[in-house]
């Protein structure tokens, strides 16, 4: 049992090695043992299978079961699907006709042979008729049914190229910016990083080389038979990433126009750090410095796979141009309406667009929950606050009689926004040393011993010093892990999503594992004598391995014990050692090292849920091993920081490293790696991080009822510390692209309906639609029928002004003329930067008394509302 009360965890924590020595590794108490028992494992088998498990894709795991959408959910399947069809149908006719032109040619060269004539294809020649590249975009709310969407398509196009005998794994590609993400997305799915070779920790590289490995495994991904790329939670992708996305592909010899894209996200949940979302148009930092050329060079190629006008083109680029340069409060009323119309038609493009506003992530039957999720966290996208919402959330989330009377909230999960220990505010509540607690706690009420294992610090001569090293520059890897049974841990890397295996994993600690084969090391005669240091056969002194008969084994640990040298056994002989290792001058060196805490294991075993079900291959080779995975110790580079980066940037570059698990306490994580899952019950402790984009709606929409939400006392924020989010230019931007979007949406959701020939639509109605949402998009509000009308006559379209008329009809009892009405007030009457201007006006003043110079209910001039109505 450990002894430490937990008002010591924060030792613990700052001095985990004093810590590990005084309260963990019981003496006599074998961990391994423990849960192994007599059962046996091959260390050749374990090495062998780990080994594969970063290679699995969709093909090797459960594909997704299906599912039942309905509504707005049923466009993007039908649009994939129809568009995978037609791309597939096209390049079989080219094919085959291609192939009928080789054969014909070859004919014509060798007719004295008699060869026979060939015979042309049934199908008809369509090589010039490429199908349009499909590209669309999937929005929608938290719980909106995004996910449910995405499975649907999924499965249908699995469906679609079994029966045309395709594997579907080569023809579409499923990817996100994270490992969690690609894993909640569906089977097979993996990272941005990893499906197009862009390396971690950086967006972007170098071109690939030719010759290298990583190119030619990239040509095999990305192979000729790619159709379909679909990304999920986009709004977290850098406008970087999007260019080397797009760089690979070029590598990859893949033409855009021959692949469709799509995207799936919120822009209203959590956005890039580091870079601005992909959509957005700002050319300057929040620092006044100009944007860098990646960023500019990955906006400019999102626009270009989404076909959207080259910026210099839409109207009103200089006014907004010459606006990013000055202040908002200096523009007058003519430039922030040129502004404002610079900024809506900027995003018009060729593309479809489905957007979910069907909330459905809730309790069924319970009034109280779909309030919540349908009317509260909706109210608090892009900041959006107010304080009935806020005060709402005060009386209905769960209180200490809700967490006492559901046993659920044992295993809460505590959500912050600081994760490391810090000596400037060593009360704050961290996920550090909530995490600490929490194995305190957990060990105290079952009883359980708690395991230690000190990780490994390269170069050796180094050690001691980076042992105090904090783990936020090791990549999360700590210098002493501790766990106990049963323990909830974090994956802090992706290994493979596509069975759950993804940075952000929730997995249960089993136990270490050590396997029993030793270890072989060959050294040089001179680095023996430098490097080796014994007593007796036993070494003294960590030995980093420059070559041995292992992978990712960096370093021989303290108390391991010479066995053989060169094939001889020694037999614990100090005198034979050194006579063996005096008779040649390379040294082959096997080790007995050490099976036990506190020294690093091979391997740490964990419980992944659902790992078997999602036909994940047993590693260990034993029995009853349902869900029981080995994760291999990792090594990573320390990161000295912005003002002392090692040259180059890159981890070959670095000196200093940590072997350790890539593993953390589960009890608490950040809102960051929350993004994307649904959990039972959470406590929220993020105040100080309200303000940053999106961090507040991704904490209070990870539940379904709001007695599954607690907040303490302390942790509540305030309406002006959410609202302070819309002071941020991605957020306003985020905005507007999600109102082209509904725009865009009911547009093609007019189409599906026309398509689906339930009688609303005609194709005809259609047409005479698009005209009149373009007509509506051009501030045209009077003799909209007469426009039209002259304009399809233009093109040739035999139309008259009665049936322009019905269609207006039709359109003005549905949502596209709403959010097209919302669209021009806001265009022609306001733009966002006058928010902008009048929070900082609020932050310089929190508590001013003094009333406004200007009436509120003024209708002209700079401050207009103009029909009473409020921008909040």
């Amino acid at each position: 049992m450990l002894a430490c009360p937990a008002e010591d965890i924060d030792d613990a924590v700052q001095r985990a090695d004093r810590a590990a020595a005084s309260v963990a590794n019981p003496a006599g108490y074998d961990f391994q043992a423990q849960w192994l028992g007599d059962r046996i494992v091959n260390p050749e088998h374990v090495r062998r299978n780990y080994g594969r498990l970063a290679s699995l894709s969709a093909g090797d795991a459960a594909h997704s079961a299906p599912v039942t959408p309905s509504g707005r959910q049923l466009v993007l399947p039908r649009l994939v699907t129809g568009y995978l069809k037609e791309q597939r149908e096209w390049r079989r006719s080219c094919r085959e006709w291609n192939a009928y032109d080789q054969a014909v040619a070859k004919w014509h060269r060798n007719r004295s042979s008699r060869i026979a004539e060939p015979v042309a294809p049934l199908v008809p020649d369509i090589r010039d008729k490429r199908p349009k590249a499909l590209r669309a975009f999937l929005l929608g709310d938290p719980g909106a049914g995004k996910s449910t969407t995405l499975r649907s398509a999924v499965h249908e196009l699995n469906e679609l190229l079994v029966a045309d005998e395709a594997d579907w794994t080569d023809v579409v590609k499923l990817s996100a910016p994270t490992g969690c993400a690609s894993f909640h997305m569906a089977h097979g799915a993996t990272t941005i990083h990893r499906l197009f070779a862009i390396r971690v920790g950086q967006v972007g590289d170098d071109p690939l080389p030719a010759e290298s490995r990583q190119f030619a495994a990239l040509c095999e991904r990305l192979g000729p038979e790619l159709g379909l790329l679909i990304f999920d939670e986009f709004s977290m992708i850098q406008r970087r990433m999007m260019r080397w996305v797009v760089k690979r592909l070029e590598e990859a010899d893949i033409n855009l126009d021959d692949i469709g894209v799509v995207l799936v996200g919120d822009p209203a949940q959590i956005l890039p750090i580091g870079d601005s979302p992909v959509w957005s148009l700002r050319q300057r930092m929040d620092d006044g410095k100009d944007c860098c050329e990646a960023s500019r060079l990955g906006m400019l190629a999102f626009r270009e796979v989404f076909r959207m006008p080259a910026l210099e083109t839409v109207d009103g680029f200089a006014a907004w141009s010459h606006a990013a340069s000055r202040e908002p409060n200096t523009l007058s009323d003519a430039e922030r309406r040129a502004v404002a119309r610079f900024r809506a038609a900027a995003l018009d493009g060729d593309y479809e667009t489905v957007y979910l506003n069907e909330v459905r992530r809730t309790v069924q039957n319970d009034e109280l929950a779909d309030h919540f999720t349908k009317v509260i966290i909706p109210s608090f996208r892009y900041g959006r606050a107010t304080h009935a919402s806020l005060q709402w959330l005060r009386d209905n989330t769960a209180t200490a009689e809700h967490m006492a009377a559901d046993p659920l909230w044992a295993g809460a999960v505590t959500l912050h926004g600081n994760h490391w220990f810090s000596e400037l505010a060593v009360n704050r509540a961290t996920v550090e040393s909530d995490n600490a607690r929490a194995l305190v706690r957990f060990a105290n009420e079952r009883d359980t011993p708690v395991m230690a294992v000190n990780a490994q610090h390269l170069p050796t001569k180094k050690a001691a010093r980076l042992q105090k090293v904090s783990p936020r520059e090791f990549r999360s890897i700590p210098a002493v892990f501790f766990a106990c049974s049963g323990l909830p841990l974090m994956l802090l890397e992706n290994v493979a999503p596509s069975v759950g295996l993804f940075n952000g994993a929730h997995v249960e600690f089993v136990g270490p594992l050590y396997l029993e084969d030793d270890w072989q090391v060959t050294l040089s005669s001179c680095e023996y004598r430098e490097r080796v240091r014994t007593s007796g056969v036993t070494l003294t002194t960590p030995l980093d391995t420059p070559a041995s008969d292992r992978e990712r084994m960096y370093q021989v640990p303290v108390g391991s014990v010479i066995v053989k040298v060169n094939g001889h056994t020694v037999d614990g002989d100090e005198h034979r050692l050194d006579e063996l290792v005096a008779a040649s001058s390379t040294v082959q060196l096997v080790f007995h090292t050490p099976k036990h805490p506190p020294h690093l294991p091979e391997f740490i075993v964990v419980r992944v849920p659902n790992y078997t079900e999602n036909r994940g291959p047993n590693i260990l080779g034993i029995e009853d091993a349902d869900d029981l995975v080995p994760i291999r110790m990792v090594k990573r580079a320390r990161d000295k920081g912005k003002n002392n980066r090692a040259i180059g940037g890159g981890e070959e570059s670095r000196t200093e490293f940590r072997v350790g698990p890539p593993l953390e306490g589960g009890s608490a994580f950040t809102g960051f790696k929350g993004q994307g899952a649904t959990l039972d019950r959470v406590v929220a402790k993020v105040k100080a991080w309200v303000e940053t984009p999106g961090f507040w709606t991704v904490v209070v929409s990870r539940v379904r009822h709001p007695h599954h939400l607690h907040i303490p006392t302390d942790q509540w924020p305030t309406v002006e510390e959410i609202q302070v989010q819309r002071l941020n230019p991605d957020v306003l931007e985020a905005e507007i692209f999600e109102r082209q979007m509904k725009i865009n949406a009911a547009k093609t959701w007019r189409h599906f309906v026309a398509a689906e020939d339930d009688g609303q639509w005609s194709s005809a109605d259609n047409v005479i639609g698009d005209a009149v949402h373009v007509a509506w998009r051009r501030l045209h509000t009077r003799d909209v029928a007469s426009i039209v009308c002259d304009e399809l006559h233009a093109k040739g379209v035999d139309v008259s002004v009665s049936d322009v008329q019905h269609v207006i009809q039709k359109m003005s009892e549905t949502d596209e003329a709403l959010i097209l009405a919302d669209h021009i007030y806001l265009t022609s009457r306001q733009h966002c930067c006058l928010l902008r201007s009048k929070i900082q006006r609020g932050r310089r003043r929190p508590t001013a008394t003094k009333p406004s110079k200007r009436p509120a209910s003024t209708s002209a001039g700079r401050g207009r509302r103009g029909k009473g109505r409020r921008i909040s």
